[in-house]
């Protein structure tokens, strides 16, 4: 299953004409953020968890700490640089929250 999953991100990515991982220090991908929350996310998850109201994420850190919590859960597959990723295709997406320079590509887990 979390195989099938990263290899259906990847598919993605080269279908759209980007198979490359993001550099270290880069921003985040949100088109391999996206790839990756559809391909394992959306099975429990629909748009409502993220515009609920009140929300449970207020800043970028805590989309980031749901994301890294719920990696863990499934079995912590993703690296660092995919749950960077993951988080802020969910801030682009839903939460338009100021994203730090210290959490964006470079957080530490």
């Amino acid at each position: 299953m979390v195989r099938t999953s990263r290899l259906a991100a990847l598919a993605c990515l080269v279908a759209l004409g980007t198979g490359a991982p993001p550099a270290a220090h880069a921003a985040p991908d949100t088109t391999l953020g996206r790839a990756l929350y559809e391909s394992r996310c959306t099975g429990c998850h629909d748009r409502s968890v993220h515009t609920r109201n009140p929300r449970a994420a207020q800043t970028f850190e805590q989309i980031r700490a749901y994301v890294y919590r719920w990696d863990r859960e499934l079995g912590g597959v993703w690296t660092r640089d995919e749950i960077d990723a993951v988080a802020s295709y969910l801030n682009e997406r839903y939460y338009h929250l100021p994203c730090p320079q210290g959490s964006c590509g470079v957080a530490s887990r």
